[in-house]
């Protein structure tokens, strides 16, 4: 029998979110259920690893995720919305349509330096406030774009 080790998210207070268990070699989050997360503008994930975790339908509005490990995770329908990815390891994630044909929400978000190869993008939402890394065509890789009304 393999004991998985408990961690907890908790805001910037201390407050606790949500706690999931991990294998016990996984570093930070790691292949974690943490579908439907509500952390909108935490800051106390910078660099964390979420690889092949699943955060579908995640709120994660206005939080710092820069420089975190993202590969293969699936965020799928989560809220991006001006959240900061600077940095981040997108690599082969999923950040397009979700179940139900809802959009990953990246309006506002800076993923200036993040590495997006292989992520699914297909009908991701976007508008003019979102940084994409140098030389990234966001219409290309299937994003759309949002124009505020």
């Amino acid at each position: 029998m393999t004991l998985k080790r408990r961690l907890a998210i908790t805001d910037d207070d201390g407050r606790h979110i949500k706690a999931v268990y991990v294998e016990p070699d996984a570093h930070g989050f790691e292949g974690a259920d943490l579908s439907g997360l509500c952390a909108p503008y935490i800051q106390n994930l910078s660099g964390v690893s979420f690889r092949r975790a699943i955060l579908y339908w995640a709120n994660l509005c206005g939080a710092d995720l820069s420089d975190c490990n993202f590969e293969g995770a699936d965020l799928s329908g989560a809220a991006l919305r001006d959240a900061r990815l600077v940095g981040a390891n997108l690599r082969d994630a999923k950040l397009g349509r979700d179940n139900l044909g809802g959009s990953t929400d990246l309006q506002g978000a800076d993923l200036t330096g993040a590495q997006l190869h292989g992520a699914d993008l297909n009908g991701a939402k976007y508008d003019d406030k979102t940084k994409f890394p140098l030389g990234f065509d966001p219409h290309s890789s299937g994003c759309i774009r949002v124009v505020a009304s």
